[in-house]
């Protein structure tokens, strides 16, 4: 999946991760004022365990730093990826930190 480039399609409020016009992977959101709500992350279940959806839910976190909105990761896999990477624990809000154990 060397091709496949994650992309942002800002109507839907999704990230996708797109390889030869097929979606294999997306991550859901919603944005209210300056919080992200991460809602869901899929990526086909033929390509799962691959680290995909990890490649994917990090480039939305960079978009999302850009942005300098916070999140609140909704998702459980999002939430499990957010644990085991502290350099995007700043972007996710004090109170999910707390609620969903990361990085405290």
């Amino acid at each position: 999946m060397k091709t496949a480039t994650p992309q942002e399609d800002t109507i839907i409020q999704r990230f996708e991760w797109i390889d030869k016009s097929r979606i294999i992977g997306f991550v859901d959101y919603y944005v209210f004022d300056e919080v992200c709500m991460i809602m869901h992350t899929e990526v086909l279940p033929a390509l799962a365990g691959k680290g995909l959806g990890s490649h994917l839910a990090g480039k939305a976190m960079e978009h999302v730093a850009k942005t300098g909105k916070s999140v609140v990761p909704l998702c459980g896999f999002f939430v499990h990826y957010l644990r085991k990477n502290p350099q995007h624990h700043f972007f996710v809000t004090p109170e999910s930190r707390r609620i969903f154990n990361i990085g405290t």
